[in-house]
């Protein structure tokens, strides 16, 4: 096993340096700590360094569009890490694949006397195959880490400042991506299966799940983008829940509702039914949050936002009131119970149990 000889904390502190085989959980955690302190840029660097010093090449041009993972491993193995051996064939692939692509590079005759530079759809493109490559890059760090580290799509987006030109290309790639997944864990094809075999269906459900985080930050990018002003003025926060309908209080339990006034705008509102014993959420349609509608919540996805039956109240209600949203997002899925979908409609049994923004 690999020694780390050179790194204060698991994510953060001095960049990681290893002596010998690294495991999966250090490669993991290494490409934690790279993502959170290094860029992309950085990562395209590492790589034409690793191929300057190994091959004596110079891969600039035709490093951009690369997942950042691989600039990092280069950086790792630059720093002393021995690969196993199912990771250096991977990573050898990679290698070759550059290596090809610079050949052809080299070899190709460009005929234009006259174009100085890509056209305007051209640069939208290539624009939008970056960021896709970054979340290739993520898929990849979720299925080495074991779906332990922590990616956000719409971080991608932002860094590369994605705007709504770019967002076709990348929904594309996502609806893609999911239906791919989707039909793995759907269809009866042996052939199809064995190809997946590696995955079970947890993590199947968690990259399907990846993708939809994909394609509702692209949907927000693009609704930041074309939204205008409203020609009449909105009604305040006050105004729209005036006509709800809540329990205030459940002593039974010891628990209070949120201010109603705290679900417009929320990405989330998790809510408790004193009579059915049903712990539900609902989850944001858009980036513009929930909203009140009379006494039912309005603007939330419907495939998303579902309910089950507790058994023990009174454990699983306290940690859900004190967990973060790392914690939340299993806490449905984790519930052994049979599934149901909300309707929105609130009533005097509903507890308005917690709003995420």
């Amino acid at each position: 096993m690999a020694r780390i000889l050179d790194a204060n904390e698991k994510f953060v502190g001095k960049e990681p340096k290893f002596t010998g085989e690294v495991t999966d959980s250090e490669i993991g955690s290494t490409l934690s700590w790279y993502s959170q302190n290094k860029s992309p840029k950085d990562s395209q660097k590492y790589a034409i360094d690793f191929f300057k010093k190994k091959f004596k090449l110079s891969i600039a041009s035709v490093i951009k569009g690369k997942p950042s993972q691989f600039g990092f491993i280069c950086r790792m193995v630059t720093n002393g890490a021995v690969l196993s051996a199912e990771r250096q064939t991977w990573f050898q692939k990679q290698v070759e694949d550059i290596k090809e692509e610079l050949a052809k590079a080299q070899t190709t005759e460009v005929i234009e006397t006259v174009k100085k530079g890509p056209n305007i759809q051209e640069r939208i493109r290539e624009k939008a195959n970056d960021c896709i490559g970054e979340l290739e890059g993520q898929i990849d760090t979720l299925i080495a880490t074991r779906f332990s580290a922590n990616v956000a799509p719409y971080g991608v987006m932002h860094t590369l400042a994605i705007k709504e030109a770019q967002v076709k290309y990348i929904l594309d790639w996502a609806k893609s991506k999911r239906s791919e997944f989707d039909e793995v864990m759907t269809t009866d094809d042996k052939d199809l299966k064995e190809g997946y075999s590696n995955f079970s269906k947890t993590e199947l459900k968690k990259i399907v799940a990846y993708c939809d985080q994909v394609i509702l930050d692209c949907q927000k990018v693009a609704s930041t983008a074309t939204r205008k002003p409203r020609k009449r003025k909105a009604k305040s926060p006050e105004q729209l829940v005036a006509k709800i309908k809540y329990c205030q209080e459940f002593t039974d339990l010891k628990l209070t509702s949120v201010k109603p006034t705290d679900i417009i705008g929320a990405m989330q509102l998790w809510v408790y039914n004193t009579k059915t014993r049903k712990l539900g959420v609902y989850h944001a349609e858009d980036a513009g949050g929930l909203s009140i509608k009379g006494s039912s919540v309005v603007n939330f996805a419907e495939s998303k936002s579902v309910q089950k039956k507790l058994r023990k109240p009174e454990v699983t209600l306290p940690d859900v009131l004190s967990g973060g949203k790392v914690f939340l997002r299993n806490v449905i899925e984790n519930i052994r119970a049979v599934e149901s979908a909300l309707t929105g409609r609130l009533n005097a049994d509903t507890i308005l149990l917690k709003v995420t923004k």
